[in-house]
Order: structure tokens, then sequence, then C-alpha cells
């Protein structure tokens, strides 16, 4: 068995197959990754929740199929060496392979591929696909930092997926802020309710895919089909999973995992219904505001905004414990005169740069009522941010 490809080939798959895997684990396996040879040069990596797989040519051969040891450190040295081509085979010694590619020459332990978990990759039987275009990641970007770190509410964990009339609807809240982006998918097809896709998931597909040559395509669906009419089998949890597949200019790529088992809550309930006061305000201009007054190198504070006529915004914070207070007049256009709110100064720098734009609507009910930030040239995003006190 010798399997032979170009070093760019085989440094390619093996690095995108490795970004999955966690710089810590409990088990040896999910420190390898599985090399498929039959035909293509195939990697998979996984950390049981979520899998990459990566496909690519190789030079015509015999099969094979092992998980390889060390694989982000089998990437650096074939790349010091500079060489064109990469050739691995089977030692003397089992359980081991040789790597060769111009000077270099290494010795890597292998495991048996039947140890290696491929549930993460099993195929899917399809109930909702759709193609998103690179516009559409970029927006899915737009939420992604809403996503909850909070692990007691995993169910936060992750961007939430609905479908709408011709679009694919994204949620993601943490509580303090939610945002929202309403993607349009005319190719959709099939059945979508809810889904929740990880966090870790949405950061990985957010990475792969700036190298993506075209569409991604979007599968939601579960292993096997649910027990027929009448079956004696026992009733088994069978939770919704997703495949999202590219292909780039050497590569083809797959990623595949678990959506997150739980209820995301009703973010209608969320969005403020009562809004009869609105400021129109240039987003940068707010945020440098927010970043003069609040951003202490103790971290962000709360800041108040204070409207005065019908075109003032006072941003201010205080420093009760340095005897500090800082305030910066921001021109606007608004109908809130008299009226006073306070927010996390982090969280709404992060909410205006999702926005992003020359102008962004800012709509609220009472002090106590949330904030609704909009784009006024993207209607397809919506912000939502809670208030806190500032007193």
């Amino acid at each position: 068995m010798t399997i032979q490809t170009t070093s760019a080939n085989f440094r390619r798959a093996i690095a995108l197959a490795s970004k999955v895997i966690e710089r810590r684990n409990t088990h040896p396996i999910l420190e390898t990754v599985r090399v498929h040879a039959n035909g293509r040069f195939e990697v998979t990596g996984t950390d049981l929740d979520l899998s990459v797989t990566a496909s690519v040519e190789r030079e015509a051969g015999p099969a094979a199929d092992f998980a390889l040891m060390a694989p982000k450190a089998i990437v650096s040295a074939v790349s010091a060496a500079g060489d064109k081509e990469v050739r691995l085979a089977p030692t003397a010694e089992c359980g081991k392979v040789s790597i060769a590619s111009g000077a270099l020459a290494m010795t890597v332990a292998t495991l048996p591929a039947d140890d290696f978990p491929l549930d993460a990759v099993r195929e899917l039987h399809p109930e909702f696909t759709a193609t998103l275009s690179r516009e559409h990641i970029a927006a899915l970007a737009r939420v992604a930092d809403a996503i909850s770190t909070e692990e007691t509410r995993y169910y936060l964990n992750g961007v939430h997926m609905s479908a709408i009339a011709g679009a694919i609807r994204f949620d993601a809240t943490n509580g303090h802020i939610l945002y929202r982006v309403d993607v349009p998918t005319p190719d959709a097809a099939g059945t979508l309710e809810s889904a929740i896709i990880p966090r870790k998931a949405v950061r990985l597909l957010l990475d792969l895919a700036k190298s993506a040559d075209g569409g991604i395509s979007i599968v939601l669906g579960r292993i096997a089909p649910p027990n027929e009419v009448g079956s004696t089998a026992p009733d088994r949890k069978n939770l919704l999973r997703f495949s999202a597949s590219y292909e780039e200019r050497a590569a083809s790529v797959q990623i595949s995992g678990k959506t997150i088992d739980g209820m995301f809550p009703d973010v209608e309930r969320i969005i403020p219904a009562k809004r009869d006061r609105q400021c129109v305000i240039s987003p940068a201009a707010l945020r440098r505001a927010v970043a003069a007054v609040s951003g202490h190198e103790r971290g962000w504070r709360a800041v108040k905004l204070a409207f005065a006529g019908s075109d003032q915004l006072t941003v201010s914070a205080a420093y009760v414990g340095l005897g500090l207070t800082a305030a910066v007049t921001v021109p606007c256009q608004h109908t809130c005169a008299g009226f006073e709110i306070g927010f996390n100064g982090g969280y709404l720098t992060s909410i205006l740069t999702a926005a992003g734009g020359d102008e962004v609507v800012l709509d609220f009910g009472d002090a106590a009522a949330p904030m609704l930030v909009r784009n006024t040239a993207d209607t397809a995003w919506l912000g939502v941010m809670m208030p806190m006190r500032f007193d």
C-alpha cells in the first residue's frame, strides 16, 4: 500500500479535517484523523458531535484505511519540507506508516480505522435542503456574536434556524441581546420547523466558507427514518442532524454534526411591540461615543443615553470608585425628548457593529423595555437589546 498525492492536497485535506479536533481529549482516537484512500484521498476529523471530511485527488493506487496520529504536526513538517509530492506507506512495524516528502522521512503511529467514530458523518435522510451563497453566510455571521456561551442554558449555545416564506430565519440570543436575519432561499425544499446549530459548528462553517468556490449545500435530516406504523421496534430518540458541503479549489468539504436537543425560546415575545420613541443615528458615531465613556480598562460599564431637544443625544458613564464621569454628545434625529435609558456598553457596541450601515433606527418603549435596532438600508436584519440600570 502506497498513497501518493501532491503536498498541497495532502496538507489541505489534513488541515481542514484537523480544525474540529479539540486541544485536549480524553480518548486517543479523538486526536487522530481517519485517512480513507480509495480513488481519492479522504480525511475525516471529529469531536463526536461534529466532524469535517475533506476529499482531494490522489495518484492511482491501492485502497487504505487507518487513523493517523499527530495530524497537525505532520502538516507542519510536510509544509517545511517544501516538496511537491507526499507518499505514505506501511512500515515493517505494525501500527505505523512512513511519510516521505522530498528529503523528509517520518514514521507516524496509526490506530485501526474501525476504532474511529463515524456516527457524525453517517448519511442523512433529508428533511430540508437549501443552498447558501457567500452573501447568506455573511448574513449568518451577523447573528453569530449573539450566541450564548453560558452552558446552563445550553439551548442558547447556537443559532436557531426556522423557515418562513421563501427564506431561512436565523436567530441568536444570549439573554441580553437578540440578533435576527432572514436569508432568501428560493431553492429550499422540504420542511424545516426548528433546528439549533451549535456554536462550534457555526464558527467552523463561517471559517471554512471563506474558501468556498460557490454555494454551500445545507441538509437537515435524521440518520434513519422513523419506525413504521405498527412496528414493534422500540422507539428511540432520533435527533435532527445537519450537513453542510461545498467545493473549493483543491478539495470537496463536508461538515456534519448534531443539532442541539432543546427548545429555543419564543423570541417573538422579546421583540417590543410598543415603540413610541425613535432615534435615527450613525452607528459609527454612537460606537465612538460609547467607547469614549465606557471602554475602560476594567471592562465595559453601563452607559446612559439621555435625549434632549429633537437632535441631541448625550452618552455618559460614571466610575464611582475612581471619581470619574464622562459624557459625549452625538447628533441625531429623535422623538425622545426628556427620555433616559441605560445599556451595557459592550453589548451596545456589539449590536451597533452587527447592524452595520451608515444609519440605524433605535426604537424605544419605556426605560424598562427592550430597544429595537434596525438598519435603514437592510430590512432583513434586526437586533433587540435589554436595558440595564445606570444609577
